[in-house]
């Protein structure tokens, strides 16, 4: 009898235990989404480094400024064209290819063209004031990218 209340108490340690209701990492993930928002849409960004699936495509981009607004417009300008397109950052929950709850950064353009290239979920590596780096390790496609943009 006093083995099977040992195991009741374990068991029920356990299980407070397993039911931790702390959100600190989530609310520290939101915090630094907000924080990449407001990042982003600070001026004017350049491309300086674009690897997809382990190809260098960079130079494709020399030419184009990227602008993110509030609105979650993005807008990527070069001398001969302008196309608009979508950004948000998220704190996300995870999924079967991004199991972490960590802040993610979402490019949308609808055109086929070089500019779709650049449409995924990334992951955020790092972002500074002057540097946002983003990773896709690989998603459903098989995709893999390394996006890095420069303050401009």
């Amino acid at each position: 009898m006093k083995r099977l209340k040992i195991v009741l108490v374990v068991l029920t340690v356990s299980l407070v235990l397993a039911c931790d209701k702390d959100r600190d990492d989530i609310d520290l993930s939101q915090a630094e989404a907000n924080e990449l928002n407001l990042i982003a849409q600070q001026g004017e960004w350049k491309i300086s480094n674009f690897t997809l699936n382990n190809v260098q495509n960079t130079a494709d981009y020399t030419d184009y400024v990227f602008l993110f607004d509030d609105a979650n417009t993005l807008s990527a300008i070069s001398t001969i064209d302008e196309v608009s397109g979508t950004w948000r950052v998220s704190n996300d929950s995870g999924d079967e290819f991004d199991p972490y709850d960590d802040v993610d950064f979402h490019i949308f353009f609808s055109s086929t063209g070089k500019l779709g290239e650049l449409a995924n979920n990334y992951d955020v590596i790092a972002a500074t004031n002057n540097e946002i780096k983003l990773n896709l390790g690989e998603n459903a496609n098989g995709t893999t990218a390394l996006l890095i943009f420069s303050r401009n």
